[in-house]
């Protein structure tokens, strides 16, 4: 029977990534139409949506001490991809699955928090479901809520920067909404192309060549690339662009922002590379394969050195479930 429900629980899982990366690649465009694929930004746990009203988190979370550690997932992703496999726990295994957000339960007290959102839809338009979401959650928790920590992987680290921006900008103008944002210690970004994404912007330059090129075979390969979701474009520039999309459907935005610190929460940023050597050609170039190693974006926001973490040899998918990075989470997070 044991091994039934395991079966049963891994296909659920792999549809749940099925329909993930299909909302990464096409969610803006099952949005617009009310697809009954597209996704809902929720919290989930145990792999059903959590409502935000205090019975459901009391019975969710019965013994929490209300400091929580929220985990936001990357481009096309849910909140599997925390999950460590059996080769990565190292030792930290655990009766059921083992991800950050549990070990940090169990050895510092933190009661984590995944986010499973529509990564195809614009930046900018799920940082501020997000943020409303913070408001819901904070005020329908069944225990006062003493801080937060915010992780993102990825796009879920610009999903954050633009949470806590439009924060931010609430509370200036005294909205009644953005209160969240005070009780924020820390935010981890893991693998977050600040500075853009080489891959997208590789697919973009792509895309206005091919579009260029008088030949209608040419122009419907170039079209076709364009049809990739508005999400995946903002990564182009590393940042919620606030520019409208013109008339062919394209979006573009001015160049990345670096990262705003206020004096009441810590930035950190952990970055992997593609080769052991950071310093080799190979990672200079690719970094995790998708996103270089931290450089200008660091400099100019003033993070210290210490705020800043490299895990030479660690891919982009594998920095959401490493040991090494987690060891490195905990500290950060410990202080």
């Amino acid at each position: 029977m044991a091994a039934e429900e395991t079966a049963v629980d891994r296909a659920a899982k792999w549809a749940a990534s099925g329909v993930s990366i299909l909302n990464g690649v096409f969610g803006d465009y099952l949005h617009k139409h009310q697809n009954g694929l597209a996704i809902d930004m929720a919290f989930f746990h145990r792999d059903q949506s959590l409502p935000l009203d205090r019975a459901a988190l009391l019975a969710a979370y019965p013994d929490s001490d209300g400091r929580l550690c929220i985990f936001l997932h990357g481009l096309c992703c849910n909140e599997h991809s925390w999950l460590f496999g059996p080769a990565d726990q190292q030792g930290d295994a655990r009766d059921g699955d083992v991800s950050y957000g549990l070990l940090l339960h169990a050895e510092l007290g933190y009661t984590p928090l995944f986010l499973r959102y529509n990564t195809g839809r614009p930046i900018a338009e799920s940082g501020a479901h997000f943020a409303d979401l913070l408001d819901a959650l904070t005020a329908a928790f069944p225990v006062p809520v003493k801080e937060i920590v915010l992780i993102g992987h990825s796009m879920g680290g610009l999903v954050i920067r633009s949470a806590c921006e439009l924060a931010a900008q609430r509370l200036a103008e005294k909205t009644g909404r953005g209160a969240w944002l005070d009780l924020v210690t820390k935010a981890i970004y893991i693998g977050t192309p600040h500075e853009g994404a080489d891959l997208e912007k590789f697919a973009h330059a792509t895309a206005s060549v091919l579009a260029a090129v008088p030949n209608q075979v040419t122009r419907l390969i170039g079209d076709v690339l364009n049809l990739r979701s508005v999400g995946i474009k903002d990564l182009r520039h590393g940042h919620a662009p606030g520019a409208e999309a013109d008339k062919a459907g394209r979006r573009e935005s001015a160049p990345p922002t670096p990262i705003k610190q206020p004096d009441r929460i810590a930035h950190y940023l952990v970055a992997g590379t593609l080769n052991e050597d950071p310093q080799h050609v190979v990672s200079q170039l690719f970094g995790d394969g998708l996103v270089r190693v931290p450089g200008g974006t660091a400099q100019e926001s003033g993070l210290p050195d210490d705020h800043i973490k490299v895990f030479p040899g660690v891919h982009h998918m594998a920095l959401a479930h490493d040991h090494d990075v987690y060891l490195q989470l905990k500290k950060w997070i410990s202080v």
